[in-house]
């Protein structure tokens, strides 16, 4: 009795999945599922998917090793600024004087030495 109330949830689940005809396709893939593992198997194997997959796999380590959080706050202000710069006329001119005028305004201040820092950061050997 406790338990009624998921037993009818999951009956209404599977009655939706078998009107969508799910079931059966499911029930399909798990009967063929040796022609399916070795049709994709073929497939990966062809030389046109090896640098896809060797590169897939570099990918995956490197994405444990960025900082989540760091390249959330980067993104962010990268798509901020990319809004801006599609906002501005294509056929603007920076000037020295108006490159000076920036440096005195403090958030731009701020975000020429981030990207100054970044580039630093990113000329340095380790």
């Amino acid at each position: 009795a406790a338990n009624k109330d998921s037993i009818l949830k999951a009956i209404k689940l599977i009655k939706a999945l078998d009107d969508a005809k799910l079931l059966d396709a499911l029930n399909g893939a798990v009967r063929g599922r040796q022609v399916i593992i070795n049709k994709f198997a073929v497939e990966l194997n062809k030389d046109i998917y090896t640098g896809l997959l060797t590169n897939m796999a570099s990918m995956v380590f490197l994405l444990g090793e960025l900082n989540v959080s760091d390249l959330s706050d980067f993104l962010n202000k990268v798509n901020k600024g990319l809004h801006v710069a599609n906002q501005a006329s294509p056929n603007a001119k920076t000037s020295v004087r108006s490159l000076l005028g920036v440096l005195k305004d403090d958030d731009m201040n701020r975000s020429l030495t981030y990207m100054l820092n970044m580039l630093k950061g990113m000329s340095r050997e380790d």
